[in-house]
């Protein structure tokens, strides 16, 4: 996970470096290095958005693996208590 920012960030620098490259007029030029980026930040958006549903649900689980462990150890010490 560590490298996914350097390999999107290169494949955006080819896909300009490209696109710059290719023997089309100014305007189509443009145009294709526009529609690029929205697609390279529509998957960069997508991809944020999955890793933060993915910590969402792990501290979920924590946040309930926690409560239960906290609700077995007052009910220890409850029947303990008695």
């Amino acid at each position: 996970m560590k490298s996914l920012p350097g390999i999107l960030i290169g494949l955006a620098v080819g896909a300009v470096v490209g696109i710059l490259l290719a023997p089309e007029s100014g305007k189509n030029t443009r145009r294709k290095i526009s529609s690029e980026s929205d697609s390279f930040f529509k998957d960069l958006q997508d991809q944020l958005q999955s890793g933060l549903d993915s910590i969402k649900e792990q501290y979920n689980d924590y946040v309930d693996s926690a409560s239960s462990k906290t609700q077995d150890l007052v009910a220890q010490a409850k029947r303990k208590a008695k």
